[in-house]
């Protein structure tokens, strides 16, 4: 695989563990051997569904997920497209984790 192949199957790696434990999902929810395709519409649901206020990013997450399946499919990307969908991953991930850090913030007041 190419570097930026490479960053981008990392990146949105990152994304989807940032995902699955903010979500709580579990393997019975997300099969790991689902193709990223799949995943670029499964993986936003659950976010969406668990924090309905983040339903403003599901389509960018879609797009995300889909720019790494093509990268994979065609052994090849766009490398404008490529560092657009790194950091989209990376920005998306922060904001997950954020609300993470919040959540356990509340849990710990309450």
């Amino acid at each position: 695989m190419t570097p930026l192949i490479t960053d981008i199957v990392s990146a949105t790696g990152k994304l989807e563990a940032a995902i699955l434990d903010i979500t709580d999902a579990g393997p019975a929810t997300i099969d790991r051997s689902k193709s990223m395709r799949a995943k670029a519409k499964l993986l936003p649901q659950v976010l969406v569904k668990h924090y309905p206020e983040l339903s403003w990013i599901e389509r960018e997450l879609r797009g995300v997920f889909e720019a790494c399946s093509d990268a994979i499919d065609r052994k090849t990307v766009n490398p404008v497209v490529a560092r657009a969908a790194i950091s989209i991953a990376e920005e998306y991930r922060q904001v997950i984790g954020a609300m993470k850090d919040t959540r356990a913030l509340s849990r710990r007041l309450s």
